[in-house]
Formats: structure tokens, C-alpha cells, sequence
């Protein structure tokens, strides 16, 4: 499953966010004054519009700030080093490196940062800072995917942006790389979590000298989306070295989008390094005559390391717990109240996996007759090996003659394909494997295809008669919503469930029918298999950061209400005006959105439903307590839970 969640993230993260990956900075209309650091004395941008839609005025930037030496040769799979501060002022105009990733502006001296101010903020400002961790499965991103510009004029806050260490560079844990002394991130024996120390040491940049900017260390907010939110989690629980740089905490807020999918199964160090160990040795095999050692791996080039990360399977590329920066999975950790306690934000989005499932029914399930053209015309792969003889419903599978799919044979197909991706050692007849089968028959009659419309116009293919609401609906879409539930809602929800006994928080879904899903183009949005892409994964950002989206002007107000929501939780710790908000910000008086309440208040279990105005209700925003029937946790809390969160699902 995660190996198919790494894979797909990686689209998720390119879908939005490259939009802005290869977008030069425009309109610069001068320069900062000096503002000196640690690690340089920097003149930022003044008046910076990254992209049509920022204002005109108002937001200075700080673009390509390095936090961190150059992670090389002996540096690599080390914790960060502070670098030494450059001489003079440095321009910081044009954005650092991205980590290694696949991109042409890759290196493995990466660790920069990205400061947005407003264009008036002085030393006695003293302005709340919300640091943004990106998504990408931890494997793909960077910090200058996002233009937080809107939120920093309309909100008077301050936005940090950071890179960190991706893939095996950030996260591997060979035994060989264990370390032999302790350190303020390692005890004696761990190894990987790189890019979650990237992460502490560029909070510990910001503690020293974001005063300078304008903000105030002490009103720090962290966040992030897909495995930017899982890394937020992981900071939440990382309770031993959150401290250990600054000798204060780095943070007194947590914003938490689409993280929850790993909440029962980050894998332990022990289970991690027997991947790692495996990735390792390869490398070995193909450079160093398989004598595997840290010099070797040291000094591989950083593509061919980053080339064979598919050994790490079905859980990809993750952080590992029963380490000193991560001690505890996160279950235990937030079940228990063993992490640090502060205020979260958190929630997922109504149709997550529509974004992923396509990419579970790949060619050669839907031979030998689906081609592009006949997918979208039948709506999808799913939907076309409904209507189409197959060989991946052939008797038997595969090899046997083509036929027809029914829906729980797909259901059955798909659930397998999650849980029993490589390297699982999950049988046929494990009880895990008789649990997913259990929720499978479950989920015919809970999610049936009609409840699904494909609102993507009907083309042809081919093949006469395809239909892309076949069974009067759309059974790809009808799978994205398992999907969604299993992996995403229902573990957030759990998140949220453990974390409210102990803090205040504030839950929400995303949920917009209309979503746009490509830049410029109006919604509803389609992918390129032929069905409705809604509220898919990452779709969520586009409210919150300026990606060139073509709004309704319902869509524009529900971004609007957004942006004041996080920004008012970065100001206070709650997405409400109040009078703190006021005395923190005069211009919070602005018109505020409706009322959000607590998770976790008098009315049970409430879940902000973040929707435009007019479509599914006539108020936009509002709370709803049907979270958990709507997404059928009580069919999911099982296989969620099935380790007690304290070992992962696929060993």
C-alpha cells in the first residue's frame, strides 16, 4: 500500500505544486534593507509577485536563506551542520536548490528556506510565523512550491517555507548508517529520519533569528500537507529534541492537512532497517563489489542512490520510531499523551483517492483492449474492465480467457493490491489478510456505484456502448472513496480522537464538488483517466496558496475563509476571530467566516465541513457530526487498528 501511496503522492505533489516549481520570480521592485542572521546577512525582495493574483505591494521575500551546510560526502546521512555565515549581504532573490528529487534544479546542497514578510513589518513588529513543511511523499517538493503571498498581505503574519532532505538521502536506515555517538538528534544505534532533524534545525533557524524579520519566536505555528502533515505529526511526537537546539520549544501550534495516513503504522526502526539494509546492499552490489559500508554509500553519486528507491515497496519512503528524534510510533505517542502539547489543526479531504486510484488498475489489467482513448470514454480502468472483457478477471486471473469484472471481484482486487503490496508477507489466509476480505464484503454494499455520478462529458473510444456512468454511476469513483477512507479520513479522524483528550483541536474536511484540479481552468475538474477528480488529495492547497486557480466566486470567498482560518490559528491557536485575535492584529476585523467549533466540545465529535457557499449547503463553511458513518470507520477501525498502532500492518 504505501509503495503505491509513495508513487501516486509524488503526482499529487506535481499536480499542484509544479505550477510554481519552475515559475520565475516577477515583478521585483527593489530590495531590503539588511536584515543579518546566523547564517548571512540577507536583502530580500521588495514588493515580490511570484504569480498573477499576489498583490501588487505588500510582501517582501527572502528567497534561497541557507539554514543548513551542504549535507556531502561525510555530511550525508548525518544530522545538519550549521553553515558558516557568508560574507557581506546576500541577496536572497532567487530560490535554493531542491533536494534530489528528479528535477533539473536537484543537489544535495538543498537545505535553504524561503522568509515572507509584510512589506511594513520592522524588528518590533513581533508577528506570529507559520512555517510551512511541504508534501511529496517525502520524495518529491520543496519549499518554492508555494506562494503564501495573499496570506501574509490580507492576514499581517509572517510564512517560512523549508527544504529538507528527500527519499534515501533523508530517511534511509541502513545498519550501516547507525550512529556510533550520541548527538542532540541520535542516541548511540539510530539511523535515518535526516530530513525530520532538516526539519528541527530550520525551526531552530527560525527560533534565533526570525525577530529580525519582523516575527515573534515565541508564535511559531508549523504545517504541512500529505507528508508535510505526516511530518508535523512526527515533530508533534517527537518529544526528546524539540528542545534540544534552542533549549525552548520550536513550536506552539500544529496545522495538520491530509497527514493522518500513516497514524497506525510508521515502522519501527527495527522493520525500517531490514528495507534499508536491502536498498543498501544493492547499491553495494552495482559499486563497491558488495562490500557494503558507509564509505561506499558515501560516496555514490546522489542519482544513483536516489534511482533505486523502489526496494523500499509497500511502505516507501517513512520515518522509523524507537529512535531518540521519533520514540514512539504516533498511535502510542498521541494516545498516550507522550508529545508535545499544543494546539492542532487537522482534517483530510472528501475524495482523496481519487487522485491515487487510477494507478491501482495499470495496463496490463485492463488488456488487451484498454487503451486511453476507450479508459476515459468507459471512465476510468475500473469502469472499463466492468464493461470489457479482461485478463485481470480472466479464469483464471491473467492467463485465462478475458472476462467481465464484477464490482466486488474490483473491490476485492483493489483491497488486496493495498494491504499486500511489496514487501508484505501477508498470506492468503493471515488473519490481516481475512480482515481486509471481511471489510471488502462490507464495502459492496456501503459504497454502491450509483451513490457515484462521473460529471466528466461522455467521449468515445473504440469499442461501441462505453459508458462512463455504467451501473448508473462510477465505480472508480466509488473505489477513490474506499480508498479515501481507509488510508486518509479514518485515520485522521483517529488522530483527532487521541489528540483532543489532551489539547484543543479543531478538525475539518475539505469538500468542494467543483475543485478545480489543473491551473487556469475552471472546475469541475477531470484526470486523464475520464472521471470527476472533487476533492482528490493536494486539492485543498489551492485555498490556501496561490496556484493561478480559475474561482468561482463562491470557490473565492471559500479560499478567503481559509486563509483567515489558518492564519487566525497561526495568530492564537484557534481558526476564530476572538479578542485575542484582535489585540494580536487590528485588521482581524475584517469579516471573519462562520463559527468553527472544537473537535471535541459538547455536541460530541464536530468536523468543520470546509465547502463552498451554494453547493452543498447555502452557507459554506459549517460543522457536521456524521463524519465517521459517512466515511464507514466502524468498517475500517479494524485494519486500522490491528497492530494496536505499535507495529506496522505490513511487516
Amino acid at each position: 500500500m504505501r509503495e503505491q501511496l509513495r508513487r501516486l503522492c509524488v503526482i499529487g505533489a506535481i499536480s499542484v505544486a509544479c505550477v510554481l516549481a519552475s515559475a520565475p520570480v516577477a515583478n521585483a521592485a527593489g530590495l531590503t534593507a539588511p536584515v543579518a542572521t546566523t547564517t548571512g546577512t540577507y536583502q530580500g525582495i521588495t514588493n515580490l509577485q511570484e504569480l498573477p493574483g499576489d498583490p501588487a505591494t505588500g510582501v517582501n521575500g527572502f528567497l534561497g536563506i541557507r539554514y543548513g551546510q551542504a549535507p556531502l560526502a561525510t555530511l550525508r546521512w548525518t544530522p545538519p551542520q550549521a553553515p558558516n555565515p557568508g560574507q557581506g549581504s546576500i541577496v536572497a532573490g532567487t530560490f535554493g536548490h531542491t533536494c534530489t528529487q528528479g528535477r533539473p534544479t536537484d543537489s544535495e546542497d538543498c537545505l535553504f528556506l524561503n522568509v515572507y514578510t509584510p512589506s511594513n513589518a520592522t524588528p518590533r513588529s513581533h508577528l506570529p510565523v507559520f512555517v510551512w513543511i511541504h508534501g511529496g511523499a517525502l520524495v518529491s517538493g520543496a519549499g518554492s512550491d508555494y506562494d503564501p503571498s495573499v496570506m501574509v498581505a490580507d492576514n499581517n503574519i509572517i510564512v517560512v517555507t523549508i527544504n529538507y532532505r528527500l527519499g534515501s538521502l533523508g530517511f534511509l536506515a541502513a545498519s550501516v548508517l547507525a550512529t556510533t555517538q550520541a548527538n542532540a538528534f541520535q542516541n548511540v544505534g539510530d539511523a535515518g529520519n535526516y530530513g525530520l532533524m532538516d526539519q528541527q534545525f530550520a525551526l531552530a533557524w527560525v527560533q534565533h533569528n526570525i525577530a529580525a524579520f519582523g516575527g515573534d519566536p515565541d508564535a511559531v505555528t508549523i504545517g504541512g500537507e500529505s507528508a508535510g502533515g505526516l511530518s508535523v505529526s512526527s515533530q508533534l511526537a517527537s518529544t526528546n529534541t524539540v528542545r534540544s537546539l534552542t533549549g525552548r520549544p520550536l513550536f506552539r501550534g500544529a496545522i495538520i492537512e491530509s497527514g493522518g495516513y500513516m497514524y497506525h503504522d510508521v515502522p519501527s526502526l527495527a522493520t525500517y532497517q531490514t528495507l534499508s539494509n536491502s536498498f543498501a546492499q544493492k547499491d553495494a552490489n552495482a559499486s563497491c563489489g558488495g562490500n557494503l559500508t558507509l564509505a561506499c554509500l558515501q560516496g555514490l553519486p546522489a542519482l544513483q542512490v536516489f534511482a533505486n528507491e523502489g526496494v523500499f515497496g509497500g511502505f516507501g519512503i517513512a520515518p522509523n520510531f524507537g529512535t531518540k528524534i521519533l520514540p514512539l510510533d504516533l498511535h502510542t505517542a498521541f494516545s498516550t499523551g507522550q508529545f508535545n502539547p499544543v494546539p492542532v489543526l487537522q482534517g483530510t479531504n472528501a475524495n482523496e483517492g481519487r487522485l491515487f486510484e487510477p494507478d491501482f488498475f495499470p495496463g496490463q489489467v485492463t488488456a488487451p483492449k484498454g487503451t486511453a482513448a476507450n479508459i476515459v470514454a468507459a471512465g476510468g480502468p475500473a469502469s472499463f474492465d466492468l464493461q470489457v472483457p479482461n485478463i485481470l478477471c480472466a479464469s483464471p486471473p491473467i492467463v485465462g480467457t478475458p472476462a467481465t469484472c464484477t464490482y466486488a471481484q474490483e473491490i476485492a482486487f483493489f483491497m488486496q493490491t493495498l494491504v499486500t503490496a511489496t514487501p508484505s508477507n501477508q498470506t492468503a489466509t493471515s488473519t490481516f489478510t481475512e480482515a481486509v476480505v471481511a471489510a471488502s464484503v462490507a464495502a459492496a454494499g456501503e459504497y454502491p456505484i450509483a451513490n457515484f455520478h462521473d460529471f466528466v462529458p461522455q467521449t468515445t473510444g473504440t469499442i461501441p456502448g462505453l459508458n462512463n456512468n455504467f451501473m448508473n454511476g462510477n465505480v472508480d469513483e466509488a473505489l477513490s472513496q474506499i480508498f479515501t477512507d481507509f488510508v486518509f479520513a479514518c485515520n485522521g479522524f483517529d488522530s483527532n480522537s487521541d489528540l483532543s483528550k489532551r489539547v484543543p483541536v479543531f478538525a475539518y474536511e475539505f469538500n468542494d464538488p467543483n475543485a478545480p484540479s489543473t491551473a487556469g481552468v475552471p472546475g469541475p475538474g477531470a484526470n486523464s483517466s475520464g472521471f470527476t477528480t472533487a476533492s482528490q488529495h493536494a486539492s485543498e492547497l489551492q485555498y490556501i496558496f496561490n496556484f493561478g486557480s480559475a474561482f468561482t466566486p463562491a470557490q473565492a470567498a471559500l479560499a478567503n475563509d481559509m486563509k483567515t482560518y489558518w492564519a487566525n490559528f497561526v495568530k492564537t491557536g484557534d481558526p476564530n476571530i476572538g479578542s485575542l485575535n484582535i489585540l494580536v492584529d487590528l485588521r482581524s476585523l475584517h469579516a471573519q467566516p462562520p463559527f468553527w467549533p472544537l473537535f471535541n466540545g459538547f455536541l460530541g465529535p464536530q468536523v468543520q465541513s470546509l465547502t463552498p457557499a451554494g453547493v452543498l449547503t447555502p452557507r459554506g463553511p459549517h460543522p457536521f457530526d456524521t463524519f465517521t458513518d459517512e466515511h464507514f470507520c466502524k468498517t475500517w477501525q479494524p485494519l486500522l487498528t490491528f497492530n494496536n498502532g505499535n507495529e506496522p500492518q505490513q511487516p
